[in-house]
């Protein structure tokens, strides 16, 4: 099977569009990915997983900050999803300029996105090229009632 074959495959799956972002707020360094992979893996406790490329720069953050917030994304912020699935430096500012509000945990609460789930992390398990971040649900909730951003929208992410 080529990579393209298996890259096909995978794009009939239809995955919500989230960004995640991580970080303490204030003078610590923050970051926000747009995720794709995400689910629900238990309700006691509430807790849901992540799939994050081993060599994104938010590894580090999941590792020292031990929290995320997953922020789902509505079917009108294909941009959004756009400007955080960029890679970041340490100079990069992804969040600068978009509304936000800090959940408990510190990561941010993307304050026009649909809902959110604050996470502290519960587990890291290695998985080929990616890291699966199984995350403690602390808080969520619905911020806006509309429909969600799916990779169904035309949204395609593919290993280069």
């Amino acid at each position: 099977m080529s990579k393209s074959d298996f890259g096909d495959v995978l794009a009939k799956i239809p995955y919500g569009v989230s960004v995640v972002t991580t970080g303490r707020g204030g003078a610590q360094v923050e970051n926000g990915l747009t995720v794709s992979w995400l689910c629900q893996v238990a309700f006691e406790p509430p807790m849901l997983m992540i799939a994050v490329d081993k060599l994104h720069y938010s590894v580090d953050l999941l590792r020292s900050t031990k929290n995320f917030c997953v922020n789902l994304l509505g079917e009108d912020q294909a941009a959004l999803a756009g400007r955080f699935a960029k890679q970041a430096t340490t100079a990069d500012d992804k969040l600068a300029d978009v509304p936000q509000r800090p959940a408990d945990s510190g990561a941010a609460i993307l304050t026009d996105a649909v809902a959110y789930f604050d996470c502290e992390v519960a587990q890291l398990v290695e998985a080929g090229d990616h890291l699966l971040v199984l995350g403690r649900v602390e808080d969520a909730a619905v911020l806006r009632d509309r429909a969600p951003l799916t990779s169904a929208s035309g949204l395609r992410y593919r290993k280069r």
